[in-house]
């Protein structure tokens, strides 16, 4: 069975060896896994979508198709289009990269989210809390007002929200039920 095991890999700037490592296999079977020289079982693509933060079902070669937009090279700062190197130029699939994935629509411009832009964040426990450390997330508290910001320690078991907005006043907060990492940011322009 063909996956997107290797698009996975190469979203992230990962070397066969680097996710090797992370899944506790050796880089040939890797590539093997990529390459569909090896069956894949669901305890691979389970091992993989854990390392990955995706669902089983991104990794499989059925998804991609409704969801893909042909990717023509790479643009630098001089505008100049470069479509030489086809290994890094993969399609660019549209998905949100999100176990458990919400929503938020930005009303007003504030920090580096412009008015209009829709942000995709990825609902995890608070047992999980350490992935979401210094990432801007959405946070619900049991019993107060859930909040978005940056989402830091602040030791002892509590946690800060530093909104994005300079100059606003970061909120102490305790344990949070739930906090929900930023993954995608969608602007249309």
């Amino acid at each position: 069975m063909k996956t997107r095991i290797r698009y996975h890999r190469k979203l992230r700037h990962w070397t066969q060896a680097n996710l090797a490592r992370q899944v506790g296999t050796t880089a040939a079977t890797v590539s093997r896994l990529e390459t569909a020289d090896m069956n894949v079982s669901m305890d691979w693509l389970e091992k993989f979508a854990d390392v990955f933060g995706v669902p089983v079902a991104a990794l499989l070669d059925e998804t991609r198709a409704a969801t893909t937009v042909p990717c023509v090279g790479f643009i630098d700062g001089t505008g100049t289009l470069s479509a030489d190197d086809n290994d890094d130029r993969e399609d660019v699939t549209l998905e949100t990269m999100a176990r458990n994935p919400v929503a938020l629509r930005i009303r007003e411009t504030f920090g580096t989210y412009q008015a209009g832009d829709i942000v995709i964040a990825d609902r995890i426990s608070a047992d999980d809390l350490p992935r979401a450390l210094g990432r801007d997330c959405l946070v619900g508290i049991k019993g107060s007002a859930s909040g978005f910001g940056r989402f830091v320690s602040s030791g002892h078991g509590t946690y800060l929200l530093i909104p994005p907005e300079p100059g606003t006043d970061a909120r102490h907060l305790p344990l949070p039920e739930w906090v929900a990492p930023v993954v995608m940011l969608i602007r249309h322009l």
